[in-house]
């Protein structure tokens, strides 16, 4: 039975899992100027990031989306990269991040452009009451973007996403990782299989795809794929980072020295690795107004 089969798609959508232990709005804030800098400072980052916007941009263009007299909001919207770029083809954009300091740079940021359609608010949107007099967001919004973000994490997150919007939602998430020195490094290096990102946010990308078919809605999909030639300094903190994302806690000191020692072999003369990685994004793009009955 329908009922039954939604009842069940909901339940795992709802399901609290490891990875929601990131929502918090500390660990927000710290990850916040990191990201403000590499945008900033890494042309490699920042033009990698551009063109996955204009490619969302160009993509939702398609069904009618950015021609200048609509409302946007962008949840989960970190530094506002999206947003300002939303806020220049649209009539209004809402910003909304857990972390103060991503709504304070995304602010910043807005302002440097000279975009005076943008506003940001600070909230854990998942416990918010958009319905609430002050908010006023009900269904205020043309589009309600979300990308690489637990915002909409559980029910309560996607209820208040499909309550403000008007028309169309739209979702991005990882949902494969290929990196070609993590392989290098699990197979040479420990003996193991090559490491393949392709859980987590792959399992969101399945499960919201299951709760919007079983509530009716006819959810477009999408896969945006891409590949990255990089180049990293060898130190301590690069190798602690790959030894926490490939390995168990346990020994990560030791496996962090471990892989520290392996990547200054591969290192060229500037101290700097070599490497090409890729990665997929799913898109998911639904309109609230068209739902039939299962």
């Amino acid at each position: 039975m329908t009922k039954v089969e939604l009842a069940k798609a909901e339940h795992e959508w709802d399901k609290t899992d490891d990875t929601r232990k990131a929502n918090r709005k500390r660990l927000w804030d710290l990850r916040a100027n990191e990201w403000e800098e590499g945008l900033r400072c890494n042309e490699v980052k920042r033009k990698r990031n551009e063109e996955r916007i204009l490619a969302s941009i160009t993509w939702l263009e398609q069904f009618g989306l950015f021609q200048g007299d609509g409302n946007v909001a962008d949840i989960g919207c970190g530094v506002g990269r999206f947003a300002a770029e939303f806020a220049k083809k649209s009539r209004y954009v809402l910003g909304v991040d857990i972390s103060p300091r991503m709504t304070e740079l995304g602010n910043a940021y807005a302002k440097e452009m000279g975009l005076l359609n943008t506003e940001f608010y600070t909230g854990d949107f998942t416990a918010l009451d958009v319905a609430v007099a002050g908010l006023g967001w009900q269904n205020q919004f043309d589009l309600v973007f979300t990308s690489i973000t637990p915002a909409i994490r559980g029910k309560s997150g996607l209820d208040n996403m499909i309550a403000i919007c008007r028309a169309w939602c739209f979702n991005s998430c990882f949902i494969y990782f290929r990196n070609e020195l993590y392989d290098q490094i699990m197979t040479e290096l420990f003996q193991r299989p090559p490491f393949r990102e392709k859980t987590s946010h792959s399992n969101w990308f399945k499960k919201l795809f299951d709760v919007l078919w079983f509530r009716g809605y006819q959810p477009y999909i999408h896969y945006f794929k891409e590949y990255r030639d990089e180049n990293r300094y060898v130190d301590l903190s690069f190798a602690q980072n790959i030894a926490g994302l490939l390995l168990d806690e346990e020994g990560k000191d030791e496996n962090a020295e471990r892989i520290l020692r392996f990547l200054e072999q591969k290192a060229d003369q500037n101290g700097e690795v070599s490497f090409n990685s890729e990665c997929w994004y799913g898109w998911t793009l639904w309109n609230v107004n068209e739902r039939i009955c299962r």
